[in-house]
């Protein structure tokens, strides 16, 4: 974990925050996982891991289990709240973002914009990063932002790890196989006077 200035809200807890950035995490592996056909294309594949960590945040404020996860806006573009503030996320680049989820404000984030004093930060955004190119393990980070659209504050995962299995050999219990009976085939009396006509 990585919290860079003060400008992150005390609300926005370290288990929360570790806790969300652990389900797209698991729902982006999860994706990577599944879709590995060649027509499984990165539009295919962007979409799906995008609907994917959308339903789960919804799976799990409709759970009830995490009183502090409220889902403000279930549109496509979803705004859920972490213990009362508004946040939004995006398969983004951080530093060069190009999605609307953290270029944009969203109307159910202006009530903490317009109340945030300057320097503050007032919306809030998780981006899933991978680094150029696609090519490192992802982590998720929490973009804060002020009401001039600044970058104030950052928070990073510390990722989760990939189980991919135990690595130790297992041979399977050998299968008993009968020996096969083998006969000489016979031929037919056809057979045997198309081949003496010479056919």
């Amino acid at each position: 974990m990585q919290r860079s200035g003060s400008n992150l809200p005390s609300a926005l807890k370290e288990e929360y925050l570790t806790l969300v950035a652990s389900w797209f995490l698991e729902e982006w592996y999860a994706t990577e996982d599944d879709l590995v056909r060649d027509t499984d294309t990165p539009y295919t594949i962007g979409t799906t891991r995008f609907g994917r960590q959308k339903q789960r945040i919804s799976n799990e404020y409709m759970s009830r289990r995490h009183p502090w996860l409220r889902v403000e806006n279930n549109g496509l573009d979803i705004v859920f709240s972490v213990n009362g503030i508004p946040c939004r996320f995006s398969n983004d680049n951080p530093d060069a973002p190009k999605k609307r989820a953290v270029l944009e404000v969203h109307p159910f984030q202006m009530s903490l914009i317009e109340e945030a004093a300057p320097g503050e930060a007032a919306r809030f955004v998780f981006v899933i990063d991978q680094g150029f190119g696609e090519i490192e393990e992802p982590h998720v980070l929490l973009l804060g932002f002020s009401a001039s659209g600044q970058e104030v504050c950052r928070w990073r995962s510390g990722g989760i790890l990939r189980k991919l299995g135990d690595a130790k050999k297992t041979m399977p219990a050998p299968v008993e196989i009968q020996k096969p009976v083998i006969t000489p085939k016979r031929r037919d009396q056809d057979d045997d006077a198309a081949a003496s006509a010479g056919a």
